[in-house]
């Protein structure tokens, strides 16, 4: 193969990844995510193999020295050290497929970086990229359009557009750049046509950015374009027109602000669905926010891990660790902090952490220290206000692989517009790497080496994650069907350990829960489908012994199936690395109860409502366990601070009372539901239970003749009943 051919296919592939986010892969597990990432990395792989070749046969495309490029080998250096020595290694390289990240995707993302610096080595190929992933944002801001419109669902739900990325949040950011991309590709182009169809692009892209309500986007937007025009007033030269445009700008962005505060409680932005998330931002709502909570266990988690840190994908270790018991209604997991700077430096402690810095430090740098002929100062404050706006969009969410491939590519921008840096190191081992590859006899074996290196990538980074997901996609479809599959389909997500083991066991552990309870499933494939995944849990365990989180999944798996004392002892497990989680407390409570050991059951519920008293649910839980205790007063008492409502149409409470024979309660409790929803007539089907347990069985008969007169679809069913029960029998 030619150079050229190598180029065509590295300039097709960079070309290619514009359209990445518009990917979305309904035959995989997590569409939103994996579908792109897969789809990144085997361009990425293809145009690398390429890039290698070509850079040892020419060494015009070999990558120059710039503090840009250092700072993310730098950075990449230091967590690949992180997460050698992460919680879970495993997992810190590969991540899941939720999330597609990990040492892997930071290599995939340093790898197209350096090949886009080098082979964009000329600003035509800049502008003509640049041009085509504006016009790719402009099909995003199309196919968000029609979701306004209603014409093509929310993927998240609600009014928040989302176009392809199925996230508001993401596609907040991807507009953000493409807005202060077309402002950098306005001061290259100088045809009228070209100035007229960036502006309409970025009006798309703003009327976009404005119906994804995302907040930190939004305002990074703002405070991006405050910056760009403060830049621009204060650095041109006095008389220049972009001078007082500027300064008008920045007029007109603090004039806007001041107006909306001046508006904000007014009914129409009180009913914009847009602007009402505006104007309730404050700090009394950011402590009913999970942020709120998780940021501080951040900071002790990284306080007992200061240097590497816990690696990638190791948050859930802090969030378990330092678990917030306020945190009852939010998620019940987080795996990330929502702020960037938090999340490195939990994955990498300061180390990573200050090298993922560096890699601002030295945008700064270049951007303030380059020629005139490099960068303009138009340029200059575009690319200013776009890296302001990122990062402080960042201060609030986290980065995923649409938002990821946009900031490389920036870098790579910076850096190839940079002037050379001499470094000594860097120098030596170009001068070494150039001996070898100037060697007639040892470029065949670079190139057929690099062959071989792709084609392995393929297989063990591609093919068998790919393979894996689609196989537990399968199993998730036969459920959402109500199928009964085979023991092999069940097994095959769990063979070996890859990528999505632990995805998978979270899944499949549910499936044989539900199908343990299928009359249509055989006894063999119930057993066969318990062994399995009771033998995936442990091999999981064995290697992370430290995830509360799947010592509460294997804990909540056993209880299911009866096995109460071995699920005591995951809980407890579980307990140790997260001794402030509710739910794991509410497990022990059913697992003791169901076991017989009431008193055990009394302690862990009680130290469930200690932890957060507020929690309702922990309340109720507590005064259930009393009650199934024999200490009614107690019950009684804390259950006067739950709502009616709560306490009467939870079967659990019906459950308790039947368990110590307080039948006429259950009958109270069923005329009461009657009253409160009448139509249900489940609710005296209840009634009728309870009459018969009371051994009041002429009231029995009389509220299945009710029944029948309210749904003749039951007479048949019903008629059977009052038969059984004249009887003498119960049915």
């Amino acid at each position: 193969m030619s150079n050229n051919q190598l180029k065509y296919i590295i300039l097709a592939g960079l070309f290619a990844i514009p359209f990445v986010p518009f990917i979305v892969s309904s035959s995989l597990f997590f569409p939103f995510i994996t579908g792109k990432a897969f789809v990144f990395r085997v361009i990425v792989e293809i145009i690398l193999a390429c890039y290698l070749i070509l850079a040892v046969r020419d060494e015009t495309y070999r990558p120059k020295f710039s503090w840009i490029l250092g700072a993310v080998l730098t950075f990449l250096i230091v967590m690949g050290l992180a997460d050698i020595f992460a919680q879970n290694p495993f997992k810190a390289f590969w991540s899941n497929y939720e999330r597609m990240e990990g040492y892997i995707t930071l290599l995939h993302l340093g790898a197209y970086f350096v090949v886009m610096g080098s082979v964009l080595n000329v600003q035509s190929l800049w502008n003509k990229l640049l041009a085509t992933s504006i016009g790719a944002s402009a099909m995003m801001a199309v196919y968000s359009f029609f979701q306004i419109a209603g014409k093509v669902a929310i993927n998240q739900g609600g009014v928040r557009v989302d176009g392809t990325l199925g996230n508001a949040s993401y596609l907040g950011i991807y507009m953000v750049f493409h807005i202060f991309f077309a402002g950098l590709l306005f001061f290259r182009f100088k045809e009228l046509w070209q100035r007229i169809l960036l502006v309409v692009v970025t009006l798309m892209n703003i009327t976009v950015l404005y119906f994804t309500a995302t907040r930190g986007a939004i305002l990074g937007l703002f405070g991006g374009a405050l910056v760009t025009f403060a830049f621009l007033a204060l650095r041109s030269e006095k008389g220049q027109k972009i001078r007082k445009i500027a300064g008008i700008g920045v007029i007109v962005l603090v004039v806007f602000v001041g107006l909306f505060l001046a508006i904000k409680n007014t009914s129409y932005v009180k009913n914009s669905p847009v602007l009402s998330r505006f104007a309730t931002l404050s700090f009394s709502e950011i402590k009913t926010q999970g942020r709120y909570f998780v940021w501080p266990m951040a900071m002790k988690g990284f306080i007992e891990k200061p240097i590497f840190g816990w690696g990638q994908e190791g948050f859930n270790f802090v969030f378990n660790k330092y678990y917030d018991p306020r945190m009852y209604n939010q998620e019940p997991w987080f795996d990330r902090a929502h702020n960037t700077p938090l999340d490195w430096l939990i994955a990498g402690g300061a180390l990573g952490f200050l090298s993922y810095a560096s890699i601002f430090f030295a945008l700064l740098f270049y951007i303030f220290k380059s020629k005139e002929e490099n960068l303009t100062k138009n340029e200059k404050a575009v690319m200013l206000g776009l890296i302001s706006a990122y990062v402080f969009n960042n201060l609030f969410v986290f980065d995923q692989i649409s938002s990821y491939i946009l900031f490389f590519t920036i870098l790579a921008y910076i850096h190839s517009h940079a002037s050379e840096t001499q470094f000594a190191l860097w120098d030596k081992i170009s001068i070494k790497l150039k001996g070898m590859f100037e060697s007639e006899k040892t470029k065949p074996i670079i190139e057929a080496f690099v062959f071989i290196f792709l084609v392995a990538i393929l297989y063990f980074i591609i093919y068998l994650p790919w393979q894996q997901n689609k196989n537990l996609l399968a199993v998730l479809s036969l459920n959402n069907e109500g199928k009964i599959g085979t023991i092999e389909e069940y097994t095959k997500p769990l063979s070996g350990y890859g990528m999505g083991f632990s995805e998978a066991l979270e899944h499949i552990s549910q499936t044989a829960i539900n199908v343990a309870t299928n009359q249509n499933a055989s006894p063999e494939l119930k057993q066969k489908l318990f062994d399995t995944v009771d033998n995936a849990f442990k091999k999981h365990i064995a290697r992370v012994p430290n995830d509360a989180r799947y010592h509460i999944f294997y804990g909540t798996f056993l209880s299911r199936f009866g096995w109460y004392g071995r699920a005591v002892e995951q809980l407890k497990e579980a307990q140790k690395l997260s001794p402030k989680k509710q739910q794991i407390y509410f497990e022990l409570t059913s697992n003791f109860l169901m076991d017989g050991k009431v008193t055990e059951a009394v302690q862990a519920a009680k130290t469930a409502y200690e932890l957060e008293p507020s929690y309702e649910e922990a309340k109720f839980v507590y005064s259930l366990t009393l009650l199934a205790s024999g200490n009614k007063s107690l019950a009684n008492e804390l259950m006067q601070g739950i709502p009616e409502s709560k306490i009467i149409f939870d079967d659990r409470y019906i459950a308790i009372l039947i368990a110590i024979n307080q039948y006429q309660e259950v009958i109270n409790i069923a005329q009461r539901r009657i009253q409160l929803d009448p139509t249900n007539l489940q609710h005296r089907i209840t009634l009728t239970a309870a009459y018969l347990q009371a051994g009041r069985r002429q009231e029995a008969i009389q509220t299945l003749e009710e029944i029948i007169r309210l749904n003749p679809d039951f007479k048949e069913k019903g008629e059977y009943y009052i038969n059984e029960i004249k009887a003498g029998r119960n049915p």
